[in-house]
């Protein structure tokens, strides 16, 4: 399997230092699927656990996967501490291969959009539409161009503190928009008193997306039903200025 260059140590920490939950509005939205999906359940691309954890603690029988080891490493970390028994494994969405079928296959965070190349997103969806069983359903959010940065060229930061004293320092650099593709430089630095004890630099991308040709391409896989969801509310259509579109479709 091919090493992963993003999502490394103190990238991760930085994620469940600044997302340890998720947001209200959109658990209560994906959750709302769960309750509806009458089989096996998988979140792709599941990170830290953010989402599926509270789900499983819930009694839901969602199975995970990722493919950064650091991300799985601290979703198995709180699993443990929460006494939970999960089925999560590593491997790469482009990749993946399980004998089981799904009821449901959600992705939510935006996540799907860092598949970038347009053929390896479309070879996806298809192995998500051949992991669905008959009237199985995809869910999953994407990014519009209306989320191009307007910061472009400029530092941010912020500064996580840790239990143990010690604090990530964590600047952004984004990076004009390239054939739909929004690219972030992302440094990070483990801080202890006056000295950096660890730097990871990493370059995250997401492909922005036109809504209406990703309806084509889910079209061309096989999916019907297809219907795009503002998020995170069922009953409303997307707006034009939508940043974030909800995708919805079955098998």
């Amino acid at each position: 399997m091919t090493s992963l260059d993003s999502y490394l140590n103190l990238c991760t920490q930085v994620y469940d230092l600044s997302k340890p939950t998720p947001p209200s509005d959109a658990y209560a939205f994906y959750r709302s699927y769960v309750l509806s999906a009458k089989g096996n359940i998988l979140e792709p691309m599941c990170g830290t656990g953010r989402y599926l954890l509270p789900l499983v603690a819930e009694g839901f029988n969602v199975h995970g996967c990722d493919a950064s080891k650091h991300m799985l490493d601290a979703l198995y970390m709180k699993a443990k501490i929460k006494n939970l028994k999960i089925n999560v494994w590593h491997e790469w969405v482009e990749d993946l291969k399980t004998q089981e079928k799904y009821q449901l296959i959600f992705i939510p965070s935006g996540s799907f959009g860092l598949i970038t190349d347009l053929q390896k997103a479309k070879n996806t969806l298809k192995t998500f539409y051949n992991l669905l069983s008959d009237k199985g359903r995809l869910v999953f959010e994407v990014e519009t161009l209306k989320a191009i940065s307007m910061q472009v060229g400029v530092w941010r930061g912020a500064m996580y503190s840790r239990e143990d004293g010690k604090f990530i320092l964590a600047n952004f650099l984004d990076l004009p928009l390239k054939n739909h593709i929004g690219s972030s430089i992302c440094r990070y630095e483990l801080v202890e008193g006056n000295a950096i004890l660890e730097t990871e630099i990493e370059i995250i991308k997401v492909r922005l997306y036109e809504p209406k040709n990703l309806c084509d391409t889910l079209t061309e896989v096989g999916f019907t039903e297809i219907k795009m969801v503002k998020a995170f509310n069922h009953n409303k259509s997307p707006d034009p200025d939508d940043e974030v579109i909800v995708y919805q479709c079955r098998k």
